[in-house]
């Protein structure tokens, strides 16, 4: 038993989940519909979720087309289910670093809804799973504290894996936390390969990057970026574009405060998900790109890029 947990299979993370087959990974389709169903969240200038937005105010366009919509509606009273994903490679080796970890965890946990739940992965050269499904969040707390910090860091392959697995287990209100320090050194696959998978899953992807002071441009500390940027600083951005392209948000967290502001709105986002879908025109085979937009003034909507329609 290395690092002191059960070393799982990623999908076994999901086991409380309901199994459904390989085919249904497509989840966005009906088949008598072609229904596209899309997860999505709108935010106001300040990154405050927007709860109130009406169906008429909404736009989707696939390929740069006005789509008609079909269903509207708010995901609320559905559970949600996160799966947290937590870098227990070499570079997170320290008390330091593992108790940012815990924090960051912790902020999050004591967010969510008590019918929420919540579910444990970890990474170092490989993904592994920890906590199936619970909303036991002492069992998360336990697993979090049997993690040790060993390895190369294969970010990228475990972010894959992670948001295949969660889209294969229904809809919903669901999200992938990656807590890490953005650093990949192990990966088999590139960034834009798995962006390319990810972005057209209905799973978004928030990403928390702890950072020391001195890396974080919103930090006092900060050192800028004379002489190039840090491998923290690239492995930043790299998570933004996961996140940006998959629906979700990308977080820098330096101190308590960043960690209490993302834990926020990561769950806030998560509670007033909107729900909506349209028929997939008829068209080429191939990745197909959407963009939501709202009439209402100073709000932006977000949800993943685009999809693969079946062939």
């Amino acid at each position: 038993m290395r690092r002191g947990v059960i070393l799982l299979l990623l999908p076994w993370v999901l086991a409380a989940a309901t199994p459904v087959p390989p085919e249904s990974l497509r989840a966005e389709f009906r088949a008598e519909t072609r229904l596209v169903v899309l997860s999505a969240t709108a935010v106001d200038r300040k990154g405050r979720p927007v709860r109130d937005l009406r169906a008429d105010e909404v736009q989707v366009f696939e390929g740069g087309r006005l789509q008609k919509i079909l269903h509207f509606g708010q995901a609320r009273a559905t559970r949600a289910r996160l799966l947290l994903l937590v870098d227990a490679s070499g570079s997170m080796e320290g008390s330091t670093q593992q108790a940012r970890v815990f924090a960051t965890a912790e902020q999050i946990l004591l967010t969510l809804e008590p019918e929420d739940e919540v579910a444990l992965a970890a990474f170092d050269d490989h993904d592994f799973g920890v906590v199936a499904f619970t909303r036991d969040r002492d069992a998360i707390r336990r697993g979090l504290r049997g993690l040790t910090a060993f390895g190369t860091t294969a970010l990228n392959d475990a972010l894959d894996h992670a948001a295949i697995d969660l889209a294969s287990h229904g809809e919903g209100r669901r999200a992938v936390v990656v807590v890490t320090d953005g650093v990949d050194n192990r990966s088999r696959m590139q960034p834009d390969e798995v962006i390319a998978h990810s972005r057209a899953l209905d799973v978004p992807i928030y990403a928390l990057a702890l950072v020391s002071p001195v890396d974080d441009p919103g930090s006092s500390a900060f050192l800028g970026t004379r002489g190039g940027a840090s491998a923290s600083v690239t492995g930043e951005r790299v998570l933004k574009r996961y996140a940006e392209l998959s629906g979700g948000a990308a977080f820098t967290v330096s101190g308590a405060q960043t960690q209490r502001e993302a834990a926020l709105r990561i769950v806030e986002e998560l509670k007033h998900q909107y729900r909506l879908g349209y028929d997939a025109p008829e068209g080429p085979s191939g990745f197909r790109r959407i963009e939501l937009r709202t009439t209402r003034k100073g709000v932006r909507m977000k949800t993943r890029s685009g999809y693969v329609p079946p062939s």
